[in-house]
């Protein structure tokens, strides 16, 4: 698996998540976002209204639309409906079993210093995790993404 770290900079968590679920979405790959409440809730408005261009079809926790979504918003970290390979970390969710996931996003607020100490202290753990390679990705002033390790 592939498990990349996030430091999001100015353009904040919805534009970013936003970009990398579009790419996940032309990879025809699905995406499971696993956050707690009520920042979950917060994700499914932002999925809607984010971006008026681009229109991703998505449920949150128990809606009906499973069998049509390519993007589903949890805050049970143990639930994959739409049976997801790529999984999006947000707000210190981490899921209850890793099995099934291919690619990995832990995005995170760079200007936190509670959500950084919190995801060097999840590197170090998961890094452990068995035929896992661990990216670290940190947002520059001008909005483009700097590759740290």
């Amino acid at each position: 698996m592939r498990l990349d770290f996030y430091q999001i900079g100015q353009a904040g968590l919805e534009q970013v998540m936003l970009m990398l679920l579009k790419k996940t979405l032309a990879a025809n790959q699905k995406a499971l976002v696993l956050c707690p409440m009520p920042a979950a809730r917060a994700i499914d408005n932002a999925l809607w209204t984010c971006d008026p261009e681009s229109w991703i079809p998505h449920g949150l926790d128990d809606a009906n639309g499973t069998d049509f979504c390519h993007v589903w918003v949890s805050s049970d970290m143990a639930a994959n409906p739409i049976n997801a390979e790529y999984l999006f970390l947000l707000h210190g969710s981490a899921p209850a079993q890793w099995a099934g996931f291919t690619r990995c996003f832990c995005l995170f607020d760079g200007k936190s210093d509670a959500q950084l100490q919190q995801a060097r202290n999840r590197w170090k753990v998961w890094q452990e995790l068995n035929d896992t390679t661990l990216g670290y990705y940190a947002q520059n002033a001008e909005g483009g993404w700097d590759k740290k390790n």
